[in-house]
């Protein structure tokens, strides 16, 4: 609730008598309920709630609608559509532009003529909305046709869930900075021509995103940050002319066939799936000694963070990730998370790795490894040439720091001991440490663009990223 007004001894208001820009300063910084509320103050304070740019966000509006909205929403046996006709009112009384719509816990199961109503009106007239946010929790299933939004010339922020894009409609809007799409339902054509006409695009994460097996980001000069997750059906990523682009971020279930052209400032990458077939484009082993026997750049020479998710059950595998290494010649940090092998293991021992030449990263810049393991049952030589890999790691790591190995079996201490004795070889770094740990407890809250670019190392933190 906002305070009280002052006033002096004859009952003088002096607040209502400051400028109207100050005025309209004071309800920009206040919450959705307690703005609007100023209207009733005085005619003055109306005509500055009513000019100060709408930020309309229903964790701030009262759990409680008014009692007319809740007799007809109980009414029409619809209790979840009473919020849905706050938000309908509060557009309705405020006639100028909007800073901020955000909607979290607002359902549209049956209102989404009512969603799409507003659609129209955030992107037409004296409206300029700028920040437009739609993430309500998925079994409401809203499906309401988001075209409009993209005519918007004032829009800076999309985050969308459980909406849809028709083919016609996915026009561009050219501020578009920042998009957020989950369980959304587009076309591989909308979302190329969504990607490619918004030139102001600086983030973009998906999650859950029906319809395109193929995306291609081409000529997206501005763009940042790229983030898919939860996307099964997608085959093929291509980034192309990126030059801005610093962090392409997947989840461990992205099995696509990705290829990066013109990304010079890429500098965190993952997780890549080893062992599917073309999951990298240019890492197989002629590939990448052609380059370096013509002395040109490695594929990948920015990426200081990558993230693998791979088996070691097989030499195939193995030979796969070290010519992968040989592409991030100023590798920094490597993530590794272990997935069940199959039945038929080949025997991996430290004569394997001898016989490779030497990895420029791993001997010269390699400082941190995180190996995370969240099979109990894991079999006994799949487990063994795990850590046969880790003694590897030891003995060429000239510069390493730190060695996480984090295992759902670290809670047994006679597994800890086990391996500890099994890694007591020859450590390159007198500086190196192994830590063994537990999984990691990850959360889901304030998993967001800001979030994820806030974040150092994308792979490491209590924000999961990967299974969000």
């Amino acid at each position: 609730m906002a305070p009280p007004l002052r006033c002096d001894a004859g009952g003088k208001d002096f607040i209502s008598n400051l400028p109207f820009e100050l005025l309209s300063a004071i309800i920009s910084r206040l919450d959705t309920a307690e703005a609007a509320r100023t209207a009733v103050l005085s005619p003055r304070w109306r005509d500055a709630w009513r000019g100060t740019p709408l930020r309309l966000d229903d964790l701030e509006l009262p759990v409680a609608p008014r009692p007319s909205i809740a007799r007809a929403a109980s009414a029409s046996g619809a209790p979840w559509a009473a919020r849905a006709d706050t938000v309908s009112l509060a557009l309705a009384s405020h006639p100028g532009p909007v800073a901020r719509f955000r909607l979290a816990r607002t359902t549209l199961r049956a209102r989404v003529p009512a969603a799409e109503a507003w659609f129209h009106d955030l992107a037409a007239g004296d409206r300029r909305a700028r920040e437009v946010s739609l993430v309500c929790p998925p079994e409401w299933c809203h499906r309401a046709l988001a075209d409009p939004l993209l005519t918007s010339a004032t829009l800076e922020t999309l985050a969308l869930g459980e909406c849809r894009f028709s083919d016609a409609g996915a026009a561009a809007a050219s501020r578009l900075t920042d998009l957020t799409l989950s369980r959304t339902h587009i076309s591989e054509a909308a979302l190329q021509s969504l990607l490619s006409g918004c030139p102001a695009l600086r983030n973009v994460m998906f999650r859950h995103i029906q319809g395109p097996r193929r995306i291609r980001i081409t000529s997206c000069r501005s763009l940042v940050l790229f983030g898919v997750w939860q996307y099964k059906h997608l085959e093929e990523l291509t980034v192309e002319d990126a030059p801005r682009l610093e962090c392409l971020l997947g989840d461990v279930h992205l099995g696509a066939s990705v290829t990066i052209i013109g990304a010079p400032k890429l500098t965190a990458l993952g997780y890549l799936v080893v062992g599917f077939r073309g999951f990298l484009h240019g890492i197989d082993k002629p590939a990448v000694e052609e380059k370096v026997n013509k002395g040109l750049r490695a594929p990948f020479n920015s990426v200081k963070i990558l993230a693998i998710s791979m088996t070691f059950s097989s030499k195939k595998n193995m030979e796969t990730l070290m010519n992968l290494l040989k592409c991030f010649p100023l590798l920094e940090t490597l993530h590794i998370q272990g997935k069940p092998g199959e039945r038929q293991v080949d025997t991996i021992d430290f004569g394997y790795y001898q016989k490779n030449e030497p990895i420029g990263c791993i001997v010269n810049h390699l400082k941190t490894v995180r190996l995370e393991s969240k099979v109990k049952d894991l079999i006994i030589e799949v487990e063994r040439n795990m850590f046969e890999f880790v003694c590897f790691l030891l003995a060429n790591a000239q510069v390493l720091q730190i060695m996480k190995i984090q295992s759902a079996m670290s809670d047994t201490p006679a597994w800890t001991t086990e391996q500890q004795n099994l890694i007591q070889c020859h450590r390159a770094s007198v500086e190196a440490k192994v830590v063994f740990e537990g999984l990691k407890v990850v959360h889901h809250k304030g998993f967001s663009i800001e979030a994820v670019n806030a974040l150092p190392d994308p792979f490491d933190s209590d924000i999961d990223i990967m299974g969000y």
